[in-house]
C-alpha cells in the first residue's frame, strides 16, 4: 500500500469519523503553506477526557466508511454518494503504533460502517485493538464504537482489550428509528451497552 493511498484513505476515513461526537475536536484547519513547523489540519486527531480529566490526543478515524444500511441520518448511508474506502485490520495497527511514535497521539478511537454484517464488522474492530495489545504490546488508549447486532462473545472479547466501548443510540424512539432507518432494530442499540454493564458487575 503506497503512502499516497493510505494517506488518501486517512483523509477519507477521519472526516467520516468527525460525526461521531462521542470525542471532542478543536476543529482546527491550518496549513503549513509558509514551510514553517507542524501545521492544524488534524486529520484524525481529535481529544477526548479520562474520568481523571487528563485530555488525550486520539486517532480517530473509521475501519470503513461502506455500510450496507441506508439511515435517513447518516453521512455514510449506502445511497449517499460519497467517496468511499476500508482499512485494512493491519493498516489502522500500523497508523497507530506510528502515530503513537511520533508523539502525535497516545491512543485510537475507531468505529466504522456496517459491511456484510454487523458480527464480521465488530471482529475486525476487534482484531485491531487485539493485535495492538498482543503483538504490538500497546498499551495506549483504546476506545472501540460497538457495532450494533453484535453478538454477545464478541462484545466480550472487545472488553478485554478495549479501555471504552460505547455504542450510539442513534435514535432515542422506537418509531423515529422505524421512519429513519427501517432496516435497523432499537434493540441492537441497547443489548451490547447491557452485556458490558453485566460484564461489569460480574
Amino acid at each position: 500500500m503506497s503512502f499516497e493511498r493510505t494517506q488518501e484513505k486517512l483523509k477519507i476515513l477521519a472526516d467520516a469519523a468527525k460525526y461521531d461526537v462521542s470525542c471532542s475536536s478543536s476543529g482546527s484547519n491550518r496549513s503549513n503553506a509558509t514551510k514553517g513547523l507542524g501545521d492544524a489540519t488534524g486529520m484524525g486527531i481529535c481529544h477526548s477526557y479520562t474520568e481523571d480529566g487528563r485530555c488525550v490526543s486520539l486517532l480517530k478515524i473509521l475501519l470503513t466508511n461502506y455500510c450496507i444500511f441506508d439511515c435517513a441520518y447518516c453521512v455514510t448511508r449506502k445511497s449517499n454518494d460519497i467517496k468511499r474506502a476500508a482499512f485494512q485490520v493491519q493498516e489502522v495497527v500500523d497508523l497507530t503504533i506510528n502515530f503513537y511514535r511520533r508523539n502525535y497521539i497516545e491512543g485510537l478511537f475507531l468505529s466504522s460502517g456496517i459491511f456484510k454484517s454487523a458480527d464480521y464488522t465488530m471482529e475486525r474492530l476487534v482484531a485491531v485493538a487485539k493485535k495492538l495489545r498482543l503483538e504490538e504490546n500497546f498499551n495506549g488508549y483504546i476506545h472501540l464504537k460497538s457495532i450494533p447486532g453484535a453478538s454477545d462473545e464478541l462484545m466480550k472479547e472487545a472488553g478485554l482489550y478495549a479501555d471504552r466501548l460505547s455504542v450510539n443510540i442513534e435514535i432515542p424512539t422506537k418509531e423515529g428509528l422505524k421512519l429513519l432507518a427501517p432496516e435497523k432494530k432499537r434493540e441492537d442499540f441497547i443489548k451490547p451497552m447491557i452485556k458490558v454493564k453485566n460484564e461489569i458487575i460480574l
